[in-house]
């Protein structure tokens, strides 16, 4: 099976990736256009606009859109991320143009009903209220707003309470007018899809969609300040921590370096090396993981924990000495072979289905890693040497450089007890 997807650019800019895998049944797809949190002039109102795509357009009420999605055997859903508008599902090949026209006809032609923007607006009130009361989550809020001070990868794109309540309708037409458009969307599919199909029968339907908004200039971040946040809430009965620092994006050369660093450190079998000493020997985390988050124009490394509170201290010291370790002591031969199996064999694995070949094709096209990548990927994971892992680890995991949240039955006098260095 060849890994090499086909690409066409249609006329009003959209950039249409598939690849056939006939023996599948479905088509998924995934993909993105440049209206998300970076494109807004107001707070939250580009989160507000994504979630309403499905309330309802200029011909079809919301329930009219559920009803016609199922009638089609289809999914479709829309997200709103910091750097673009994602969407993806999966349907029938027979009904893939009519789906196609109902995710047009979503991003063209959104009525934004008063009922359905007051609904709207309450689930997102509800969720940020519960987010609030969430120690996992306020502790990796307060880490990414040190970590990206003043920039849209540190704040939440739902906005704050207040933002949420002062969104008018207006505001949703306004946004959508100017930030939703096909110039350099992505579109790209997987399955049950041939050339035919998509060029005779799905680019035309997508080639209907119109509109102004391109692709916004992402701020690159300012240089973050390393800090200790201590969020009290005494009514918990767990505390969440949150390490990490700024890292690199995903289009730089050292990624597979360092992530093959992370994966072993925190993310492989029963979570690397963290998870293994902290949680599995010492007992003294309930969960224990670290991320490698590269994104556009930036990215960060980090380790969520959590752990009873009595055992607090033990723990940010246990992430200190074992992150300590991974310079003192590098990452074995045996460990990094694993390390190379895994992540070969893993991707072998998922690109046998749909949507995750589908979800490999995006990530292709949206970081501009080649039509190749796929190819060239066990190539790439092979050749990393010992001494590039062990330099991208020494270059981008520094414990001295880290920012700590902790979020729990804690209180402020304790900031100067948890810290890193």
């Amino acid at each position: 099976m060849s890994l090499q997807p086909q690409r066409i650019v249609l006329d009003n800019g959209i950039a249409v990736l598939y690849h056939p895998m006939p023996a599948n049944p479905f088509v998924a797809f995934h993909g993105c256009l440049w209206a998300g949190t970076a494109s807004e002039d107001k707070r939250g109102v580009a989160e507000f606009t994504a979630r309403l795509l499905l309330g309802g357009t200029k011909t079809r009420k919301s329930s009219k859109l559920a009803e016609d999605i199922e009638k089609l055997g289809a999914t479709l859903e829309f997200r709103n991320a910091e750097e673009a508008v994602h969407f993806g599902g999966k349907c029938p090949r027979e009904t893939a143009p009519r789906v196609f026209g109902i995710m047009v006809d979503c991003l063209s032609n959104p009525s934004f009903p008063q009922s359905e923007v007051e609904k709207e607006r309450g689930e997102i009130l509800d969720e940020i209220k519960m987010d609030m009361d969430d120690t996992a989550r306020r502790a990796a809020k307060e880490l990414m707003a040190s970590l990206y001070p003043n920039h849209l990868y540190g704040k939440d794109p739902r906005g704050e309470v207040t933002d949420v309540k002062r969104i008018k309708r207006s505001d949703l037409v306004s946004h959508h007018k100017a930030s939703y458009g096909p110039k350099g969307m992505i579109v790209v599919m997987s399955g049950d899809v041939d050339r035919g199909l998509v060029e005779k029968r799905i680019s035309p339907v997508l080639s209907r969609f119109e509109g102004e908004g391109e692709r916004p200039k992402l701020p690159v971040p300012a240089p973050a300040k390393k800090a200790t946040k201590i969020i009290p809430m005494p009514h918990k009965s767990q505390a969440d921590i949150a390490v990490g620092l700024r890292a690199i994006p995903r289009n730089h050369k050292d990624f597979h370096a360092l992530n093959m660093a992370n994966l072993l450190f925190g993310r492989i079998g029963m979570y690397g090396r963290l998870g293994k000493n902290l949680r599995d020997t010492q007992g003294l985390a309930y969960y224990s993981f670290s991320t490698l988050d590269p994104r556009l124009v930036a990215g960060h490394w980090a380790i969520a924990m959590g752990v009873n509170p009595e055992n607090l201290r033990k723990a940010v010291d246990g992430i200190r000495l074992e992150t300590d370790r991974l310079h003192k002591e590098p990452l074995t031969d045996q460990e990094i072979s694993d390390g190379k199996d895994n992540q070969i064999g893993s991707l072998k694995v998922s690109l046998e289905r749909n949507a995750e070949m589908a979800g490999e094709l995006f990530r292709m096209e949206y970081f501009g890693l080649g039509l190749d990548y796929l190819k060239r990927f066990p190539e790439m994971i092979r050749s990393l040497t010992a001494e590039q892992i062990h330099e991208a680890a020494e270059k981008y995991i520094r414990i001295e450089d880290c920012s700590l949240a902790v979020a729990g039955p804690v209180g402020r006098d304790q900031e100067k007890k948890l810290q890193l260095s």
